[in-house]
């Protein structure tokens, strides 16, 4: 395993970059909806740099991780091979038409070193996209000399080409009748709507899906045909379960479902599977046991307690100072990794020496029948600093970094 190291941006980026004054970003920030008083969510004007290579690594990590999930998906539709906790159990119920399975995933890494990490893994409901983007895309616009040396990545971009190359003209985004109160959550509708153009996409609050009809070869919202699906509700446990009524009627509506709600499936926070299914995986896996394997009187403050029939981000202690005595099968431990630090000046005021973490928004089409990755790519990047420690959490005072991607000389 890697030490734990300092990444420093190169000498002439750090000089053109002292030179910027907060007040234009943050101006800069303002005017594509990243800022706002109802949703503060701090920002660092010094970003952090993928090297063209370090960039192919994680086109590597997330291909490598992306097809072994999804292998296990095939495998996990079925009881009769698989029996997992109680909506997993639900959720391989749900109607699957489609002979195809497509969507945008988002895997949560952990640099070490020059190792990486997986920590996290979510195909359905990913986090927004809205505020990392927006971010890089500031202070790319602020200092557009950066733009001969380095690219954004934006995962709409790779949605719109996926939409286009599947024939889709309309679709329809479901998400909550509250939207708009959460302003994240509607800034990341927005982007995303604006930025499948051509493809028009239609925002349906929940209040609004009984005027969706079907007869089960395709849909309709308002007598308008509806191509596609792109599920941004009933993405959690409790909302998945009281609303499987409304998962089955879409699924079966004819409509294409991307991020289907069935990859819930390989929403584990046992990583280990993806290592039986391709053990080179393991290579990005932090050292997991169960809690029943964790020798007696054995110091825990250097792990991650998990409870395994959790989803999302629920059910996770950082270095728990007590272990849970009843249900120990329910439960595994994950290394905590000693996370790389970088240098970070915000738009709140905080400056100093940070630990961060790198996301990967993973854009993929999988054919169910021959089990064959038809495409994946890295199509955006999410890094969030932690001011104090390693957890790497916004609504814990941390904010987000820019990521910038070199570009490749050849």
């Amino acid at each position: 395993m890697s030490e734990r190291v300092f990444r420093s941006l190169d000498e002439s980026l750090e000089r053109r970059l002292a030179g910027v004054e907060m007040r234009q970003y943050e101006a800069r920030l303002s005017e594509l909806l990243y800022w706002d008083q109802r949703d503060p969510c701090d920002v660092s004007i010094l970003p952090l740099v993928l090297t063209a290579e370090r960039h192919a690594a994680y086109e590597q990590a997330a291909e490598r991780i992306c097809r072994a999930a999804l292998d296990a998906f095939v495998e996990r539709r079925h009881a009769e091979r698989f029996l997992g906790d109680s909506l997993q159990q639900l959720v391989q119920g749900f109607p699957l038409r489609q002979g195809v399975i497509s969507g945008n995933a988002r895997f949560d890494f952990l640099e070490q070193g020059d190792d990486i990490r997986l920590v996290e893994m979510n195909f359905v409901g990913v986090g927004t996209v809205g505020h990392s983007l927006q971010a890089t895309r500031a202070l790319m616009d602020i200092v557009p000399e950066l733009g001969e040396r380095y690219r954004l990545l934006h995962p709409t971009d790779a949605f719109r080409e996926q939409l286009l190359r599947q024939g889709i003209s309309t679709i329809a985004l479901l998400t909550k009748d509250n939207d708009r109160e959460f302003y994240g959550s509607w800034l990341d509708r927005v982007i995303i709507a604006e930025g499948v153009k051509p493809v028009e996409m239609i925002i349906v609050p929940r209040a609004e899906w009984p005027e969706f009809t079907s007869d089960g070869a395709g849909l309709l919202f308002r007598g308008r045909k509806i191509d596609a699906i792109y599920p941004r509700e009933l993405t959690w446990q409790d909302s998945m379960r009281a609303g499987a009524d409304w998962c089955r009627f879409f699924l079966s509506s004819g409509a294409f479902c991307f991020d289907h709600w069935s990859l819930i499936l390989v929403e584990d926070k046992d990583l280990r599977f993806l290592a039986r299914i391709d053990p080179a995986a393991e290579a990005y896996l932090p050292r997991t046991i169960d809690l029943e394997a964790l020798p007696a009187g054995a110091d825990a403050s250097g792990m991650v307690l998990k409870r395994k029939h959790e989803h999302g981000g629920e059910g996770v202690w950082m270095s728990p100072v007590e272990l849970p005595q009843e249900h120990r099968g329910e439960y595994l431990l994950q290394e905590r990794v000693a996370m790389n630090q970088t240098r970070v000046r915000s738009l709140m005021g905080f400056e100093g020496v940070v630990s961060y973490d790198v996301a990967a928004h993973v854009n993929y089409d999988y054919d169910l029948e021959s089990r064959t990755l038809l495409r994946c790519r890295v199509s955006g990047y999410l890094s969030r600093y932690a001011p104090r420690g390693d957890i790497v959490n916004i609504s814990k005072g941390g904010g987000v970094i820019p990521v910038l991607v070199e570009r490749s000389e050849t």
